[in-house]
C-alpha cells in the first residue's frame, strides 16, 4: 500500500476513534445528571417553579404559577433521541384530546450534547416541532436547570402535576398510542382532569 494511502486510512480511523470518543463522554457526562427518582417519594409534593425564557408555541414565558387550577404534563425531551421522537405522537393526541379539558402538554427540549451538535439551536428545534407536529408550548433548557430541578435523568422523562400544582406521578421511557404504557399515563390524566 501506498504510504499516502496509508497515512489516508490511518487518519480517518484515528478521526472515527476521536468522534466516537467525544461522543461516549458526551453521554456520559449527561448521564451523571442527578437521578430521576434517587429514593422512593410518597405521596403528592410541590412541583418546583421553572424559570425558562426561551419558548417555542408560546406567546412568552409559562410559568408553573399561571397555569394552577390546570393539569400539567412536562415532557423532557431533545429532538434527536429515538425514543423521544417515537412519544411524541402520544404526546401530541393527549393534547389534541385534553387540552379543552383542562391538561397543558410542555414540552422542555433539554439538549444532551454539546451546542456544537445543533441541539441547541432554537431554529432546528423550531424544525422538529413543524415535523413532529408538535403544536404545544416547548420550552428550551439549554442549561439543563429545569432538567436538573426535577432531578431528570433520562430522555424521555414525564412529570404530571395537578391543579394544585403537585407532583402526581413521574415515569421515564418510550411509549406509543394505544399500548400499556400509554393507557397507564391516560388513565393517570383522566383521574387528575376528575380532581377539582
Amino acid at each position: 500500500m501506498p504510504k499516502t494511502a496509508l497515512l489516508a486510512v490511518l487518519s480517518l480511523a484515528l478521526a472515527g476513534s476521536a468522534a466516537g470518543a467525544l461522543e461516549t463522554a458526551a453521554r456520559a457526562a449527561a448521564q451523571a445528571r442527578v437521578p430521576l427518582l434517587e429514593s422512593p417519594r410518597s405521596g403528592p409534593r410541590p412541583a418546583p417553579s421553572w424559570r425558562n425564557t426561551s419558548w417555542l408555541n408560546a406567546d412568552g414565558p409559562i410559568t408553573l404559577e399561571s397555569l394552577r387550577g390546570r393539569v400539567v404534563l412536562l415532557n423532557f425531551w431533545v429532538f434527536t433521541c429515538y425514543n423521544c421522537t417515537n412519544t411524541v405522537p402520544s404526546l401530541v393526541d393527549f393534547d389534541s384530546k385534553y387540552r379543552d379539558q383542562g391538561l397543558t402538554v410542555i414540552g422542555i427540549h433539554t439538549p444532551e450534547f454539546p451546542p456544537y451538535a445543533g441541539e441547541h439551536d432554537k431554529a432546528n428545534v423550531v424544525r422538529a416541532l413543524e415535523k413532529y407536529h408538535i403544536a404545544y408550548p416547548v420550552a428550551q433548557d439549554n442549561d439543563d436547570r429545569t432538567w436538573n430541578l426535577y432531578g431528570i435523568r433520562y430522555w424521555p422523562s414525564f412529570v404530571l402535576i395537578d391543579r394544585k400544582g403537585r407532583i402526581r406521578y413521574e415515569g421515564a421511557g418510550e411509549f406509543h398510542v394505544g399500548d400499556a404504557d400509554y393507557r397507564l399515563w391516560e388513565g393517570r390524566i383522566r383521574e387528575l382532569l376528575a380532581e377539582r
